[in-house]
């Protein structure tokens, strides 16, 4: 295509692109607040996607609201919530939902990870603002498209990552600009899951599909695997199909702190090791090393290059000792280990309990606050400041702590290190490019080696394991996960 020397500008070229395939119009938010319709006293009519596990709590914390249709394609599992909104029209399909449901002004999306995109991109296509949970997408394509749709479309996102929006959060952030432990050049974060099984084989024995179940619409976009009761509605996580393991269920939460106090985007080099790692479900346990590039300075914070340490499955860092002299933790979960040029800083998971030590003691910090506070985010805080900022003109709106923007570089970070995972036998650091969504540091030829071991077994006295080696092109598998190819009836986004 010949370059044109044109005056259009990338959010208009995008917003040109995405809009070439969508019959609607576009009313200008100027004049409609936003949304494509005024709703009644002021309340939004709100759809909700996935309302059998979390998002049935998130919506009860939006029952101030219209909740006028609830989807969930298993009927079984969604009987709570179609019993708590008797009133609000029931779906198996979001496509036929947001064709019918011509007054929806935002959806809640808590799906499985692997149809959040899916159903975002469908949503805010049509102007609908969207709640998505975290992580908020399966692959780094499917981030990075969904975090330029919201800005085009001009519709509020949130991430259901409530630590986004906690005191604690902010408190940190606070504490760490202004240089209370010096200058800060690792991190430590580890959690205490899996408690679900993981490193798991597909099952080989044959299930009926629930008649309540829509197994084809649980798959969605992923490629296609017989129904079996491990994947859904619980074991799901476990899978790269519909999931990443423990690192997508937690990182979000845990790295939040992380991300926000040191002002991180994606990383530059990612090195990964784990027990037997396959390609059908997440490893057991697995340690991630990444490295980011300094930032600009804070007037009282220098922001210099950044190695970030993820431990789960029970793995956990070797601490120093003055966070072993603290008896008042419950470091076995999963927390956090910021260490400085003057002190350190250690806490529960997702900001909590944080203690301030300095020269071996625990002190106490005032420091002004910089940021605003979300009122009781743990208890609606974070879903009413989504509906906040929906109603808001979008002149001088406030996004929501967790909006896309705030959650894209964390997302790509989780799901870059998942990716080095499974290529670990490659044996080496790998350089990550976000510009291109790619490694570098991989040619066209490479292979990375994935080890089947079979049940072990004495034989003539010895010890013996069948052991399978399978070869897979490490460059063809990134660019299939990065931005992995639609199952057949699923339009690419």
């Amino acid at each position: 295509m010949p370059v044109q020397n044109t005056s259009t500008s990338r959010r208009n070229f995008l917003k040109t692109s995405l809009l070439s395939g969508a019959a609607l119009t576009i009313v200008p938010s100027s004049v409609i607040a936003g949304l494509g319709h005024t709703a009644p006293s002021d309340k939004l009519n709100i759809a909700a996607v996935g309302v059998g596990g979390i998002g049935f709590l998130n919506v009860s914390q939006l029952s101030q609201e219209n909740v006028v249709a609830l989807c969930d394609v298993d009927w079984d599992y969604a009987q709570k919530a179609f019993r708590r909104w008797s009133n609000a029209a029931p779906y198996k399909d979001f496509r036929e939902m947001l064709d019918r449901e011509k007054g929806i002004d935002a959806v809640l999306i808590a799906t499985p990870d692997h149809t959040h995109s899916v159903v975002a991109m469908a949503a805010m296509q049509l102007q609908k603002h969207v709640f998505v949970q975290a992580p908020m997408a399966h692959s780094v394509f499917e981030a990075r498209r969904m975090t330029e749709t919201a800005r085009v479309y001009d519709v509020v996102s949130q991430v259901g990552n409530t630590v986004a929006s906690s005191d604690d959060t902010r408190e940190l952030a606070e504490i760490i600009w202004a240089g209370t432990i010096g200058e800060v050049s690792e991190v430590h974060a580890w959690s205490a899951n899996p408690k679900w099984k993981q490193g798991l084989s597909y099952p080989t024995d044959k299930m009926r599909v629930p008649k309540d179940l829509d197994w084809d619409l649980f798959i969605g976009p992923a490629p296609e695997i017989p129904y079996h009761s491990t994947y859904t509605p619980y074991g799901w996580r476990a899978w790269w199909n519909f999931g990443n393991g423990a690192m997508a269920a937690d990182g979000p939460s845990i790295l939040e702190p992380v991300f926000r106090a040191l002002k991180l985007s994606a990383p530059t080099e990612v090195e990964a090791s784990s027990t037997s790692v396959n390609l059908q479900s997440a490893p057991v346990a697995q340690k991630l090393v990444y490295s980011f590039e300094g930032r600009d300075n804070l007037p009282k914070l220098a922001m210099p290059p950044l190695k970030l340490f993820w431990y789960d499955g029970g793995l956990r860092p070797h601490f120093p000792e003055q966070v072993v002299a603290l008896n008042d933790f419950d470091l076995h979960n999963g927390g956090l280990l910021f260490i400085g040029t003057k002190g350190i800083i250690v806490c529960e998971p997702n900001g909590k309990n944080y203690r301030v030590v300095i020269d071996g003691s625990i002190v106490n910090v005032n420091v002004d606050k910089k940021l605003h506070r979300i009122v009781d985010p743990e208890n609606g805080g974070h879903e009413h400041d989504w509906v906040r900022a929906c109603k808001e003109q979008s002149s001088n709106r406030l996004m929501p702590s967790a909006n896309f923007d705030s959650q894209a570089a964390l997302t790509e970070t989780i799901l870059v290190g998942t990716l080095a995972v499974r290529m670990q036998s490659l044996g080496k650091k790998l350089l990550w490019d976000s510009g291109q969504m790619r490694f570098t540091n991989i040619n066209n030829y490479e292979e990375f080696e994935i080890t089947r071991r079979g049940e072990f077994y004495i034989q003539n006295g010895l010890q013996k394991t069948d052991v399978e080696v399978k070869k897979f092109n490490a460059s063809h598998f990134v660019d299939q996960t990065v931005r992995p190819l639609y199952r057949q009836g699923w339009a690419q986004i």
